[in-house]
């Protein structure tokens, strides 16, 4: 009953986030400083998804605005073609390129780009955002109202969707984003509470407020950048409207790893509270009753019905999200995995496993700093 009460009201909570009225008020006038730094694209180059990605924040840049581009030295051939009419869309000068050389100085090495991009802003209010999030239309102006909303709050941080998976792989991104992650993002946004992390999808915070409570090495030697601002911040507030988030995984094994780290991460930010999943999880209860009594037909007639509504949940969800079209059938079949990949992946991150990011395997969400 648990499970069915919450996955009553996830569907409401996504149907009503992703629907949500505009902010009406007052909008922030200080400029902005968009931070944007890059991962090594490689010989591939920078794909059509997160070319899109940037292009929606550029589009909503004015003379309040401006966006940071980061970029490896070593990518700068192949970045020529697509930066410059990324930066002619943009009112002029609003979008600056920087590429960078050497090693990086942290073992996050989001931080490490963050870092050495900080000195170039010229805002006094910092936005950071994942390079691979897509700004609905307006959404820059509703972040500006969104800061006013909350003028006691030291940060503002906004969740993200799957709106359609790149490639079949990335559905079990797309399941956990919008059925594990996304209902309790919008539930916290509905109760307007106050927590203490953030999400990387967009965290807007003052510049000064940053610089006193946070410390650059701190957040270079931890797994979750995102969770340690927030929690060093503190008074963070969870607003709408949501981004959307690329899923590009092309590889089984990347994905399944993808997936792991998802679930492992949010353990060690929140053991407690990862927990009591548990509660909104019978299937582990159905399936040790298919074990311990395999002759009762009750236990397989649970299971089943069960499974069969979690698959609909996802599938729900998912179409809540934004992705309206029918899911092909090798797509259906892959989330009709997912419900018992949860659960496999709910036992799993229990057990002294690291997680693979990057360069680094971690055993925990802070390393020694470089």
């Amino acid at each position: 009953m648990a499970a069915l009460v919450w996955w009553l009201m996830a569907y409401g909570l996504v149907h009503y986030c992703r629907r949500t009225p505009a902010l009406a008020g007052p909008r922030l006038e200080e400029v902005i400083t968009i931070f944007k730094p890059l991962p090594r694209l490689g010989s591939a180059g920078a794909s059509e998804g997160l070319r899109a990605a940037l292009l929606s924040f550029v589009r909503q840049l004015d003379d309040k605005t401006e966006l940071l581009l980061g970029l490896h030295e070593e990518d700068r051939a192949t970045a020529q073609a697509w930066v410059e009419p990324l930066q002619a869309a943009a009112p002029e000068g609003k979008v600056r390129i920087f590429f960078r050389t050497g090693p990086h100085i942290h073992t996050n090495a989001k931080i490490s780009w963050l870092e050495w991009l900080a000195p170039h802003a010229r805002g006094s209010w910092w936005l950071w955002s994942d390079a691979d999030m897509v700004a609905p239309p307006g959404w820059l102006d509703q972040a500006r109202r969104a800061a006013l909303v909350w003028p006691n709050a030291h940060l503002v941080t906004f969740p993200y969707y799957v709106k359609s998976p790149a490639h079949l792989q990335s559905s079990w991104d797309a399941a956990f984003v919008n059925a594990e992650m996304l209902p309790g993002a919008c539930l916290l946004a509905v109760l307007r509470r106050e927590v203490n992390f953030a999400f990387g999808a967009a965290m807007l915070f003052r510049r000064e407020t940053f610089l006193s409570r946070c410390n650059w090495a701190a957040l270079g030697s931890h797994l979750a950048d995102d969770y340690a601002v927030g929690h060093a911040l503190g008074q963070c507030r969870v607003v709408l409207p949501a981004l959307e988030t690329l899923a590009e995984e092309s590889t089984w094994w990347g994905a399944l790893r993808h997936y792991q780290r998802w679930h492992k991460t949010i353990r060690w930010c929140q053991p407690v509270g990862y927990a009591c999943q548990i509660l909104i999880n019978p299937l582990l209860g159905w399936f040790l009753a298919v074990v311990l009594f395999p002759t009762w037909p009750v236990a397989w007639v649970g299971f089943s019905l069960q499974y069969v509504a979690e698959v609909l949940v996802v599938l729900l969800l998912n179409r809540q999200a934004g992705d309206r079209s029918l899911p092909s059938f090798s797509s259906l079949a892959l989330l009709a995995t997912w419900p018992a990949l949860r659960s496999a992946m709910w036992l799993v991150s229990w057990l002294p496993l690291g997680v693979r990011w990057r360069e680094h395997t971690w055993h925990g969400l802070q390393q020694p700093d470089r």
